[in-house]
């Protein structure tokens, strides 16, 4: 790329970069007197102990000296004026609301920017709106930026300076580039959609000729999630897929499955190397195909997730695989078939108060050892049964093909959701005025009393429990 790329700065440019270098920062001149004053220049004052709150008296900039942190939130600044310049060391610039600055930034040494707020900076054309020196590296994480300028992002002197970008909106542009003459640009989940076609890595973001600045550049978070190949971001996460069945919350890492659809059986549905991911079934979902897993996750939610890829002899596939995590299915219900029907031999799983029915042409289940467990259930097929080191073995020895647990069936929580509460007593009620049927299993569970039928005594004692009166025992 070094060879490939050729660029003859402009008059602008170098009259910039020396101007840039002129009022930079005179060795020594920047050290802190007694921890009173600060290397680092907002609105050309410098930060000490005694501003160092407000730093220019408007309630938008102030610093943090123990954590070396400045916080923005506010509007300020004039296009052509030098707006922050900084020689502290690992300095974070915290946004903790939508701000707009007119002006420029200098870093002489390594930078986060950061926050919840969304930060607009636009300077003049003839200036660059982020300058670094030195061997500087400017981390952008879990931003939000719009940036313009001559250059958006640059460094000072091309082939020293580093820029890291993870998670964040990102707008740039810039009148002859958005972001350059840097040694590299490293991108961690995050998605460019614009240009459509470009390259990035070593001197900055270009268009699909790989020589060519790219002058306007939009990012966008993604996630480690996909959705049948489908790659989730910022754009696409309400409704993934366009038919109102996945959507992602990235704040909560909630994957939300609402209906079903007609999947190809042996084709991928959910990748998911996403941290602490949920898997929320709002509503009975058949959805053929199968799931990978890579990190720690939840399968929860009051619906029924049908899944898998069927559990035909030439099938290799198994439905659910978590590798090298843990699987924890917490008061739901799901049914997976498949080559294998859930896990992997170096996954762990925890099944919470559900009801699992597990099948595979192999076995219904694998695991590490000693890493299968439930709680608040009963495994209830086969029968008898033995927990081994992998799998689960019938009373046969070999590996249980099919393997069914049930959770705990308590009186008074009539709808099996684990909870008895309002939704139960209303269940009862109805039942007992006529307006709606029970199955005979929940029929059981609303006969607290005993006696064999369902009355208005069962429905004082769901009331008395939920109101903290008497517990059903």
């Amino acid at each position: 790329m070094k060879d490939l790329i050729k660029r003859i700065v402009s008059a602008s440019a170098v009259l910039f970069v020396s101007a840039a270098v002129l009022s930079g920062f005179p060795e020594g001149t920047l050290k802190a007197s007694a921890g009173e004053v600060y290397d680092i220049y907002v609105g050309k004052e410098r930060v000490e102990t005694s501003n160092c709150k407000d730093i220019l008296g408007n309630g938008v900039f102030s610093y943090e000296p123990e954590t070396s942190t400045l916080t923005i939130d506010g509007n300020y600044g004039y296009e052509s004026a030098e707006l922050i310049s900084s020689n502290i060391e690992d300095l974070t610039v915290n946004v903790i609301g939508d701000s707009e600055l007119k002006g420029y930034f200098y870093f002489y040494k390594d930078t986060t920017i950061t926050g919840t707020g969304k930060l607009s900076l636009s300077t003049s054309d003839s200036l660059n709106a982020i300058t670094l020196y030195g061997g500087t590296r400017l981390t952008i994480m879990d931003a939000d930026l719009d940036i313009s300028g001559c250059n958006a992002i640059s460094g000072s002197i091309r082939g020293t300076q580093d820029i890291y970008i993870s998670g964040s909106y990102i707008n740039a542009h810039g009148k002859e580039a958005a972001i350059c003459d840097l040694n590299t640009v490293s991108i961690f989940r995050c998605d460019i959609t614009k240009p459509a076609y470009c390259f990035w890595g070593e001197g900055g973001i270009y268009e699909a000729d790989m020589t060519t600045y790219a002058k306007d550049v939009r990012m966008i978070p993604s996630y480690d999630l996909w959705i049948d190949e489908n790659k989730v971001n910022a754009d696409n996460c309400h409704d993934i897929l366009d038919n109102g069945i996945f959507s992602y919350d990235p704040v909560q890492k909630m994957l939300t499955i609402s209906g079903s659809f007609d999947h190809p059986m042996d084709q991928e549905l959910i990748y998911s190397s996403e941290k602490g991911l949920i898997i929320n079934v709002t509503e009975d979902s058949e959805i053929p195909g199968y799931t990978v897993l890579h990190e720690d996750t939840v399968i929860t939610g009051k619906g029924v997730f049908i899944t898998g890829t069927g559990t035909s002899s030439g099938n290799s596939i198994t439905a659910i695989a978590n590798h090298n995590c843990k699987l924890t299915i917490d008061n739901t219900r799901l049914m997976a078939l498949g080559h294998v029907g859930i896990g992997t031999t170096t996954g762990s799983i925890d099944i919470y108060n559900s009801d699992v029915l597990a099948a595979g042409s192999e076995q219904a289940f694998a695991f590490a050892p000693d890493s299968f467990n439930i709680y608040d259930g009963n495994l209830s097929f086969p029968s008898p049964y033995t927990v081994g080191n992998n799998t689960i073995y019938d009373g046969g020895s070999k590996a249980a093909k099919m393997v069914a647990i049930e959770r705990l069936r308590v009186k008074g929580d009539i709808n099996g959701d684990g909870i008895i509460n309002v939704t139960d007593l209303s269940l009862a009620a109805a039942y007992v005025k006529g307006k709606r049927s029970l199955n005979e299993d929940q029929e059981s569970r609303a006969d607290i009393s005993g006696d064999g039928k369902i009355t208005i005594t069962d429905i004082s004692i769901i009331a008395a429990h939920i109101k903290g009166k008497k517990a059903i025992v």
